[in-house]
């Protein structure tokens, strides 16, 4: 590590915030490589780039040897890699149900195939827990999963950082999914 940046991790721990952006501008290449090195999507990639930023500003005080602040961004950069693979994985996939509810009709449910009849209800939680949001979140996931929209096209048109907008969403899906959970154990 530079001399430069030891004085950088030193500043961020005493609580400079300035010295905190200028740390992770500087390490912004080193993140994005050992993300990559785990992932080809560069959406993943941008959350978990956003977790691992959060990550850092939360626990940096918690550095005992500022000298060991690469081993413990790199330990940073693996677990949330993991945490979030092992999420996405435990994470019910809400496009393809969201395509699936275009297909939907009402009909007699004595004459659809089980699981056809349980995506209904799915879909019918889903749609519940969708209008369950609050209105930001809401409008949100309803650009991205309804119209399609990227998250760059949905940050110009919000006006807020196309990071800001990939955690938000994220966030959101996890709500959902932490909402479908509980209405699925409490029937």
């Amino acid at each position: 590590m530079t001399k430069q940046n030891l004085l950088l991790v030193i500043k961020t721990i005493a609580g400079d915030r300035e010295a905190f952006e200028t740390l992770l501008q500087s390490q912004k290449s080193l993140i994005r490589w050992l993300i990559r090195r785990r992932t080809d999507c560069p959406e993943d990639a941008e959350d978990i780039h956003q977790e691992v930023s959060l990550k850092i500003y939360q626990h940096i005080a918690t550095l005992k040897c500022p000298e060991a602040f690469s081993s413990w961004l790199r330990t940073i950069v693996v677990r949330e890699c993991a945490r979030y693979f092992d999420f996405k994985k435990r994470c019910v996939h809400i496009e393809p149900i969201l395509e699936l509810e275009n297909h939907c009709v009402e009909t007699d449910s004595d004459c659809i195939p089980a699981l056809y009849t349980e995506r209904l209800e799915f879909c019918a939680a889903l749609e519940s827990a969708i209008e369950s949001l609050q209105e930001p979140k809401k409008r949100l996931f309803n650009m991205r999963y309804r119209k399609g929209m990227c998250c760059s096209d949905i940050a110009a048109s919000t006006g807020l950082k196309t990071g800001t907008v990939s955690v938000k969403i994220f966030r959101t899906k996890k709500q959902l999914w932490e909402i479908l959970r509980s209405s699925c154990v409490e029937t």
